[in-house]
C-alpha cells in the first residue's frame, strides 16, 4: 500500500501533467460553442488552474502553475485539508489531464447546474467530467468581458440530472486569444450550417464551405 509521501507524489507528477497539457492546448487561447443560434466563449486563464487541481496552495494561483508547467512543483508547494480533500484531487487529476476532450469533442452544453453553493449558469460535459463555467467579473461583481472562465471541474454522472437543460454541441471553434476572428474548427456537425449570430466572429470562409 502506498505511503502519504508516496500518493502525494504522485498527486505532485499529476499536477505537473496537467499544468503542461493545460499550457499547450487551452492557456493563450479562446474557444466558441455555437448550439443552436445561441453561442458562447471560454477562455483558460493561468490563474485557474490551480483551483481545478482540487489541491490548496500558499502559492500564489499564478506563481503555482508556473511551478507546475516548468515541473519545479514540490510537495511542498501544495496541501489538502477539509476543503480540499486528497480524494478529490485523486478523481480530479487524472480528468484535468483530458480536459482539452471538452474543446475538441462533441460535448453537452448544460444550462443552471446546481451545486452545493453556486448555480453555473453554462457548464460543458462529456458525462465523464463537467466544466462548470462562470462570467468573467472583477472583484466587485463587475462584468469585465462576455468571456466565460473554468471554475469548477466535477467528476460525476449527474451533473445532467442536476441542470435545468441540456443542447448537444453543434460547432466548436479555437484561435489564439490575441487574434479577433476564431480560424480552427475543432468540431462540427455536417449536418447543419454556422448560425448568422456568429457571422462577425469566424473566418468568412467558414461560411462558403
Amino acid at each position: 500500500m502506498a505511503t502519504k509521501a508516496q500518493k502525494k507524489n504522485i498527486i505532485r507528477k499529476q499536477i505537473i501533467d496537467a499544468a503542461k497539457v493545460y499550457s499547450q492546448s487551452l492557456a493563450g487561447k479562446t474557444f466558441l460553442y455555437v448550439y443552436g443560434d445561441d453561442y458562447f466563449e471560454v477562455t483558460f486563464p493561468t490563474e485557474n488552474f490551480l483551483h481545478l487541481t482540487g489541491v490548496a496552495s500558499k502559492s500564489p494561483a499564478k506563481d503555482f502553475y508556473s511551478y507546475a508547467k516548468s515541473g519545479k512543483l514540490t510537495e511542498n508547494q501544495f496541501y489538502f485539508d477539509s476543503r480540499h480533500i486528497y480524494a478529490n484531487a485523486k478523481k480530479k487529476l487524472p480528468c484535468l489531464i483530458r480536459l482539452p476532450e471538452l474543446t475538441n469533442t462533441i460535448v453537452c452544453i448544460l444550462k443552471d447546474l446546481k451545486t452545493l453553493t453556486i448555480v453555473y449558469k453554462l457548464s460543458v460535459t462529456n458525462l465523464e467530467f463537467t466544466l462548470g463555467l462562470t462570467e468573467n467579473v472583477d472583484s466587485t461583481g463587475k462584468k469585465i468581458n462576455e468571456l466565460f472562465l473554468p471554475m469548477s471541474l466535477r467528476v460525476e454522472d449527474s451533473s445532467v440530472e442536476k441542470s435545468n437543460d441540456g443542447e448537444i454541441v453543434d460547432f466548436i471553434l479555437s484561435k489564439d486569444a490575441s487574434l479577433s476572428i476564431y480560424d480552427t474548427m475543432l468540431v462540427e456537425d455536417k449536418n447543419k450550417t454556422l448560425p448568422e449570430t456568429i457571422k462577425g466572429l469566424v473566418k468568412e470562409e467558414f461560411y462558403r464551405q
